[in-house]
């Protein structure tokens, strides 16, 4: 099944999770940016196999240069976690705004629909 929508929601979640103060929030954020990812991940896998037509070569750079900013992004948070060491403001803006530019750039490419989007 192809990525047809994806809703900002889940950015609001990821940013509205890292700066809870439970940890438990904060992983569950984390688990929300992973799979807010792994979506963002799918469709673009699908852009750059074909499944929307001939992928433009300067789009699938640019996936992946994204892709690897939010992949870094979330290491840096996942080992934060996993150490028991607060998450900086710091690494909560990087990620979030990786994965905002990310869902923005594939929005803008017409390979997902945002919320606004017919």
């Amino acid at each position: 099944m192809k990525i047809g929508y994806i809703l900002f929601s889940l950015a609001f979640i990821t940013m509205a999770g890292l700066t809870a103060c439970s940890e438990k929030h904060v992983e569950e954020a984390v688990f929300t940016s992973e799979a807010t990812l792994s979506v963002l991940e799918t469709a673009a896998y699908q852009y750059t196999k074909g499944d929307f037509g001939a992928p433009d070569a300067t789009v699938v750079a640019q996936i992946k240069v994204y892709d690897q900013e939010v992949y870094e992004a979330l290491l840096k948070v996942r080992s934060s976690v996993e150490n028991g060491t607060a998450i900086s403001t710091t690494e909560q803006v990087a990620l979030t705004s990786a994965l905002t530019a990310f869902q923005s750039y594939l929005i803008e490419k017409g390979i997902i629909k945002g919320e606004n989007t017919k």
